[in-house]
């Protein structure tokens, strides 16, 4: 039986070959950075505070927030960093409210699955936080920052290839007194975002 040459064979199976290339490089998922905008709703707990003989009460109020991930090779592990604004507004008593400006960054760990995999992500982690208050709640004259700490949890759902629907949960957590002595607080964010990965 006559052999036939390598190259027609190779011709004869290259559509097949470079196909199957194809589809493994789109099994491939190579994110390994990701831009999340968001929006969403900021819960303070240790609300009450007083100057004086003024009580005051911290608000929840509207929030928005950006997030970049580094997701590593393995697809287990996540480094982030976060900022967000919220319309953070104190109550003065019967003399109206105020708003705080309130800013917050963080930078966290976090592990479990990546979008590097395909499919459903969801990362749990935690780091360091810092909160700043341009009108701080005891006195709107001046700035107030406070560092701390933030856990956060987040699952992603894939819309295409690069875009994905996240949803966010973080915890902010640090030690402030608004006039009643020094408290841990923890303030709460919880957002809905689209994701671009690439």
């Amino acid at each position: 039986m006559r052999r036939l040459p390598v190259s027609p064979l190779l011709l004869l199976f290259a559509p097949f070959l470079s196909a199957s290339h194809l589809v493994a490089q789109v099994a491939q998922r190579t994110h390994a950075i990701e831009l999340t905008m968001s929006g969403g709703y900021f819960q303070p707990t240790g609300t009450s505070g007083q100057i004086g003989t003024l009580a005051l009460t911290r608000r929840p109020s509207w929030a928005a927030t950006t997030l970049l991930s580094f997701n590593a090779p393995g697809g287990f592990l996540t480094a982030e960093l976060s900022t967000g604004y919220a319309a953070e507004r104190v109550l003065q008593g019967t003399f109206g409210s105020r708003g705080t400006n309130l800013m917050f960054g963080a930078a966290r760990l976090m592990i479990g699955r990546n979008p590097r995999k395909p499919g459903i992500s969801y990362l749990i982690g935690g780091g360091l936080s810092a909160i700043r208050r341009k009108k701080s709640v005891l006195d709107p004259s001046v700035g107030k920052t406070n560092l701390g700490g933030s856990v956060s949890a987040m699952l992603r759902f894939p819309i295409d290839g690069q875009v994905g629907l996240r949803l966010d949960a973080q915890n902010l957590i640090y030690s402030a007194d608004f006039g009643l002595g020094k408290k841990l607080r923890n303030d709460f964010l919880v957002s809905a975002g689209l994701s671009i990965a690439w």
